[in-house]
């Protein structure tokens, strides 16, 4: 009989720093690399993890057609004993980033719904 661990909460990390959950704004400079990692400490099975990144609405005003690069995001599963743990990266970041939204989505059979933790980015341009 396995025992259903149900993870209890999600968090971000940017260069292995947990990011504070009370400022939702990380400042990232344009044309910069970003990788953000989901992290989650718990779970039996292993909790599945996902990304979303949505585009904040004066990026999509001011540019109805979004190059395809501004969505594309590379996701990176790094295996964990306990938990699991799912890198995002956006290769170059662009002025269409600012105010998106990059959401980890956490899945688990525990879970009537997905748990989820996300943050803004706040796009220096130079």
């Amino acid at each position: 009989m396995v025992k259903l661990d149900s993870p209890k909460k999600a968090y971000l990390m940017i260069d292995n720093r947990i990011l504070d959950p009370g400022n939702p704004f990380i400042p990232v400079k344009e044309n910069a690399d970003l990788t953000v990692s989901c992290v989650v400490d718990e779970g039996n099975p292993k909790p599945s993890l996902s990304w979303e990144l949505a585009l904040g609405s004066l990026a999509l005003l001011d540019a109805p057609e979004v190059p395809l690069e501004v969505l594309n995001l590379t996701e990176t599963v790094r295996e964990q004993k306990v938990g699991a743990r799912n890198d995002a990266r956006l290769g170059r970041v662009l002025r269409a980033h600012h105010n998106a939204t990059l959401t980890c989505f956490v899945r688990h059979i525990a879970l009537d719904r997905p748990l989820n933790v996300s943050v803004l980015l706040n796009v220096q341009c130079e």
